[in-house]
């Protein structure tokens, strides 16, 4: 199969992103077919507002724990399309898995974005046990934009319980190559911190308040950090930081640093043996 309903975006940043976005799309029309897929299921008002489910239906009838997992794209781009090629694995091991979408920036800015992910994960926890998932066994993840995106989500109290999603429903957060200090004091102009800056927020002040390493609390679920070894150098620094500081507040976490570029570790999430997946995996069952 294709993903032929795709609607048409500016081009992607930075233009390598191209050679993965292909690829990504490629991976997840093969895998939609290797396993069962309700598709462009809505969760709000937008045609922005969908999501994909990717049931593991146990043959017991046990519930199984949830993935809700949302794309990167340095949040201007970006389908649910592109992260659905984790699906196999995770639906093997007994992992019901939903890929999620969300309004773009610079259209719309941060807060936007994250109440779109607060949205989606809400309907999940509402609606995933008719796809056999456990709503008490919840993790949230998501690659480069998408990972900055739930762990915003992971970490707001306030979020989850305006959105009626109890705080202990959410058991781990898994970003996948993301930026989790988006604070970038000493950006210049033309840079990729520049452009985060100018697409996400209304004024600078925001990006304490947009930048997960501030948002550390008692009730953090537990972190894995991941990140690739040639990653992008505000991508390693954010997630060094966030280690630093979870480990200051005694926080449970652990880091795992992956082979490859910033889009490696997103394709590889894919295949059997990618470790991240398998440690993810041990987590949600464990």
């Amino acid at each position: 199969m294709s993903f032929t309903n795709l609607s048409a975006q500016p081009p992607l940043y930075p233009p390598e992103a191209e050679d993965y976005a292909q690829a990504a799309l490629e991976l997840s029309a093969a895998a939609a077919l290797r396993c069962e897929r309700v598709a462009d299921i809505q969760y709000g008002n937008t045609a922005a507002h969908r999501l994909d489910v990717y049931p593991s239906r146990n043959a017991d009838g046990r519930a199984s724990p949830v993935l809700v997992f949302a794309h990167g794209g340095a949040w201007t781009n970006g389908y649910k399309e592109w992260v659905g090629l984790m699906a196999p694995a995770l639906v093997a091991a007994g992992i019901t898995f939903v890929s999620v979408s969300y309004r773009l920036a610079p259209r719309f800015k941060w807060q936007a974005l994250l109440d779109d992910c607060l949205s989606a994960v809400s309907w999940v926890h509402r609606n995933i046990h008719r796809y056999g998932g456990d709503p008490s066994r919840m993790a949230l993840g998501g690659h480069s934009a998408g990972g900055h995106l739930m762990t915003l989500a992971a970490l707001s109290a306030e979020g989850l319980n305006g959105h009626d999603i109890p705080t202990s429903s959410i058991v781990a957060c898994f970003p996948l190559c993301a930026p989790l200090d988006i604070r970038y004091p000493d950006r210049v102009p033309g840079s990729g911190e520049e452009r985060t800056h100018l697409n996400l927020f209304n004024d600078v002040s925001e990006a304490a308040m947009a930048s997960p390493v501030c948002l550390l609390n008692k009730d953090v679920p537990y972190m894995l950090l991941a990140y690739a070894s040639e990653d992008l150098p505000r991508i390693v620094k954010g997630n060094q930081t966030m280690e630093v500081e979870l480990r200051r507040l005694r926080l449970p976490c652990e880091t795992m640093v992956l082979p490859g570029d910033h889009f490696s570790p997103a394709i590889s999430a894919g295949e059997p043996n990618s470790p991240w997946t398998n440690r993810l995996i041990q987590i949600l069952h464990g």
